[in-house]
């Protein structure tokens, strides 16, 4: 499996090890199996549980909100091994995944026996960084003229800066009124510190994710340190300080870990 593929493994480890806790706050009986019999990440990834915890629970959050507003598609970009369309029972929503085919190529064997709780899955193999996103999604069934919500999981940080701007430029032109992203980043001086993820290295972070969206057509967006956000589990719920957004400038010359969404 191609390096950056295999990061997909511990994050679903991660999700293993909070579904078998006591007072879980997700439910996933998939997360161990997606694991491709690399179970020594279960004990490997405890160090990360609680970031990737807070992934988890900021995309099923904004799936299930955008899934109230009447948004029925939903895209994964870079999605390894996620189980959404497994677990969150979106019976009446269409789920893509965009990932590489080697990646498909492991996870799909795993999953043959589960049946998905959505309406339809597709997958889109194919390289983020060079194929044609748009051909790609209209061909699997996306519509382009229907509100969407766009997951980018532990994905920018893989591509070039101008790979990242280029992907930016095509989901804002796929994205139609009413659609909604989050994904996780890191900044131009963290990444430029040299970061790596089970021997990927990241490749690119930039201080100017909110502008960018805005830029790409998004009416809002927000960009915060990732230290803002944490788990509740008395309140059973994902919290978010909004002290913690920051602009642009402020971010400069920072090294930190970021949350982003943008809303059209």
């Amino acid at each position: 499996m191609d390096p950056v593929a295999y990061t997909a493994l511990p994050i679903a480890a991660a999700r293993a090890n909070e579904h078998a806790n006591a007072d879980s706050m997700i439910v996933d009986p998939l997360a161990r199996k997606l694991l491709a019999g690399e179970n020594q990440l279960l004990s490997e990834t405890r160090g990360y549980d609680g970031h990737m915890l807070k992934r988890t629970l900021i995309g099923d959050d904004l799936v299930k909100e955008k899934h109230s507003t009447g948004v029925r598609q939903v895209v994964s970009l870079g999605a390894g091994m996620d189980s959404r369309a497994f677990r969150l029972g979106l019976y009446d929503t269409r789920f893509f995944e965009v990932d590489m085919q080697s990646l498909f190529d492991v996870k799909e064997p795993l999953l043959r026996d589960f049946p998905a709780q959505c309406l339809d899955r597709q997958i889109v193999a194919g390289n983020l960084g060079s194929m044609d996103l748009k051909v790609a999604l209209q061909e699997a069934g996306f519509n382009a003229s229907q509100p969407s919500c766009w997951l980018l999981e532990g994905l920018v940080m893989y591509l070039t800066a101008a790979e990242m701007r280029k992907l930016a430029t095509e989901i804002g032109k796929l994205a139609a009124p009413g659609s909604s992203l989050w994904h996780d980043a890191f900044s131009e001086t963290s990444v430029k510190q040299g970061m790596s993820f089970y021997g990927a290295p990241f490749k690119s972070g930039l201080d100017d994710y909110s502008d960018l969206w805005r830029h790409c057509g998004f009416r809002k967006s927000m960009m915060m340190d990732a230290g803002g956000a944490w788990v509740d589990r008395r309140a059973r719920k994902l919290q978010m300080d909004r002290r913690y957004e920051m602009s642009s400038s402020q971010l400069h010359g920072k090294p930190m870990c970021l949350l982003v969404r943008a809303d059209k």
